[in-house]
């Protein structure tokens, strides 16, 4: 029983590590968005035999994932031969490919324009726009729904019917006057707050952006994600079974606290902690009372396992585990003590999921927690766009707690220190190297995760100092309780 309550426990602490990952969008691609190309790789002569768009100006694509983050990537691929042609005023040929982007199963838009047949350059003729492209950054490319639109970044290519192309970001850039640029943008009153009935969705492509110039308005392409990397913004119109259960409840209690101290989503995630942590007290206690049984029964078991030392044969081991399992019964021990600490994954799991989402733009309780500095920390922001050193010090200290956490809660309280002699086993040796090493790859892992979000990171800073505190109480407890159960074991 004591091996299998150490392989559960260490199970558990593995799980919980998966299961937060697990919480994380996979970084499957969902969407992609072309850079048009430009230059000698978008405009070509009629009589053209080879039409490069890879290179230096040539085709990328922003391949958009599940986690809402952007990658880009310079298009590689053969030049696809299927394409929508258009002819201009003057008989010059656009040319609008939707190809799929390689190993992936999203598609993206481009354009290149062929000049008429046997045409002749001539400067300020044929100065109609043919069509207008664009190259984008990564701040533009995505955006969050409950974010505002940001424009910032990108480039807007006029591509005029003589085969000129305009560069109009560089034109208003060298006049230093990029904000009249940016005002020629528009999110045609795209509204990234709401929503929507169906909740925060997955993502969404929206075709309201709008480049004007000349006043003529050319579409831009957009998307939206409904999630970022640390999740969905909280809303009950697309929570489900877990977040009604218990992510919403916990929130509502993180933003009560908060509300009631300027707002202070630090002083939120304090209280909010000390609560549940102390709601989950009975399952931890029930634990603890189980390993107080296990210490009162070790002798009698280590004479048993000794009894039947050198006995290999079917019959006695059978007749070993018939007497454990009377030696469970007489001193109440049961397999279901074992699994207690199940029952307190779920809640730390909608610790974590609140802290990661109730700040999160467009969420029902965002603005009670609008205030996430806390001794000069920014709780809003982590260590997941570079090097911060303020997250690498709350992280060794996220991991420094969680350290001396462990190596507590690993001391052996005073009446588990002699609890008799036995032969050695193997196995139970090889189970606690496992789990010192489970015990560390957990300090890592913990570390790690702090790193990439401040407010996550102090939320675990606050539960381990209480889980400290938890178990030195509880040990001070259960020996006085294991002082009277051994009275009363002498008294009869």
């Amino acid at each position: 029983m004591k091996n299998i309550k150490k392989v559960l426990f260490s199970a558990i602490i593995l799980i919980t590590v998966f299961l937060l990952v697990g919480c994380q969008p996979s970084n499957n691609t969902i969407y992609s968005i072309a850079n048009n190309p430009i230059g000698d790789k978008a405009v070509f002569d009629y009589d053209a035999t080879n039409i490069n768009i890879q290179g230096e100006n040539g085709l990328s694509y922003w391949n958009i994932t599940e986690n809402s983050t952007a990658v880009e990537v310079q298009f590689d691929g053969t030049n696809p031969t299927n394409f929508n042609p258009t002819t201009t005023s003057n008989g010059g040929t656009i040319r609008s490919y939707t190809t799929t982007v390689p190993n992936e199963s999203t598609t993206i838009n481009f354009k290149i324009y062929i000049l008429p047949q046997d045409y002749t350059y001539q400067e300020n003729v044929d100065t109609e726009v043919a069509f207008m492209a664009y190259r984008y950054s990564y701040e533009n490319v995505l955006t969050i729904m409950g974010e505002t639109y940001d424009f910032t970044g990108i480039r807007a290519y006029a591509f005029l019917e003589n085969g000129d192309i305009i560069d109009i970001y560089s034109e208003y850039e060298a006049t230093n006057d990029l904000d009249s640029y940016y005002a020629m943008f528009s999110d045609g009153n795209y509204n990234i707050f709401n929503p929507g009935d169906d909740g925060f969705r997955s993502f969404e492509a929206i075709n309201t952006l709008t480049f004007t110039y000349n006043d003529t308005a050319y579409e831009v392409e957009g998307y939206v994600a409904g999630a970022s990397a640390a999740g969905k913004p909280l809303s009950t119109k697309d929570a489900n079974w877990f977040d009604y259960i218990l992510i919403i409840p916990v929130a509502f209690v993180m933003q009560f606290f908060a509300g009631l101290m300027g707002n202070s989503f630090a002083l939120g995630i304090l209280f909010t902690t000390i609560i549940v942590r102390s709601a989950a007290w009975p399952i931890y206690a029930k634990t603890n009372d189980m390993s107080l049984k296990m210490s009162l029964a070790q002798p009698e078991i280590n004479k048993l396992q000794n009894k039947y030392a050198l006995k290999k044969d079917k019959q006695s081991q059978q007749m070993m585990q018939m007497e454990t399992m009377q030696l469970y019964k007489k001193y109440g021990i049961g397999f279901s003590g074992c699994l207690m600490p199940f029952l307190q994954m779920p809640i730390f799991i909608a610790m974590y999921r609140t802290v990661m989402r109730i700040t999160l733009a467009g969420g029902m309780y965002v603005d009670k927690v609008a205030n996430t500095k806390f001794l000069g920390i920014d709780l809003a922001s982590g260590g997941s766009g570079g090097f911060n050193a303020i997250s690498v010090i709350l992280a060794a200290v996220v991991g420094l707690t969680m350290f001396l956490l462990q190596k507590i809660a690993q001391q052996k309280p005073s009446y588990a220190k002699n609890t008799g002699s036995q032969n050695k086993n193997p196995q139970a040796e090889q189970t606690q190297k496992t789990m010192k090493y489970v015990s560390y790859f957990m300090v890592i892992m913990m570390a790690v995760f702090a790193y990439q979000s401040n407010a996550l990171a102090i939320y675990w800073v606050f539960g381990n100092i209480y889980s400290i505190g938890q178990t030195l109480i509880n040990r001070h407890a259960s020996e006085k309780k294991h002082e009277k159960l051994v009275q009363k074991e002498l008294l009869g």
